[in-house]
């Protein structure tokens, strides 16, 4: 018999369980989840990319590196009239003073069609322009070999002509070849041509 005073049973009544709190997370599942690791399909893309940019920009400099702003041309055709036994100047190319650009040159490509050998020597005149002359040193401050050398606005490029005998020569386009900063090239410049007539001595 049960006495009246006493607590209840703290016995679960027959048929229900007691609430259990879910288990904790295990310690191997706790922190920073594992970042998988690429696929070589996601490595291959990459350095695939990588390659095609690389291509672009060497593709880039390089158009960069040989197209260089055109040097001035000009359809003139000078003519030019000088006698055996005295050299003749001929000015084939002159910068502008709106040149705007410091180039230097590597060589000057001279093609000249003629009915006798002479000689056809291409010069540097610094600060100077030149028509046709026997006296150049009026005209430039410097008469000098191009190869090598800087030509700036108010330079210019003139061809001596000389020869022992009568002659009658004509003188293309001269093509100048050049670097200005990374950048280099072999261009035409200045006048068309130049038709030259050595006259023999009386």
């Amino acid at each position: 018999m049960t006495d009246a005073g006493s607590a209840p049973s703290s016995a679960p009544a027959p048929g229900r369980r007691r609430a259990e709190r879910p288990a904790r997370t295990r310690a191997a599942g706790l922190g920073t989840p594992r970042v998988p690791r690429p696929t070589f399909r996601s490595r291959g893309w990459r350095i695939g990319l990588l390659v095609v940019a690389l291509a672009l920009v060497v593709s880039w400099l390089a158009w960069y590196a040989t197209t260089p702003e055109k040097l001035p041309v000009t359809t003139k055709v000078v003519n030019a009239n000088g006698v055996v036994g005295t050299p003749l100047y001929v000015g084939m190319f002159a910068a502008p003073s709106d040149f705007g650009r410091a180039i230097r040159v590597s060589g000057i490509k001279v093609r000249t069609t003629s009915d006798v050998d002479l000689e056809v020597t291409p010069l540097l005149c610094r600060r100077g322009t030149i028509g046709v002359t026997t006296q150049p040193d009026q005209f430039c401050s410097d008469l000098v070999d191009p190869e090598g050398q800087r030509m700036v606005a108010g330079d210019s490029i003139v061809v001596k002509i000389a020869s022992d005998e009568a002659a009658l020569a004509v003188v293309d386009r001269i093509r100048v070849a050049y670097r200005e900063d990374l950048r280099w090239d072999t261009q035409p410049a200045g006048h068309r041509q130049a038709i030259v007539t050595i006259a023999g001595r009386p």
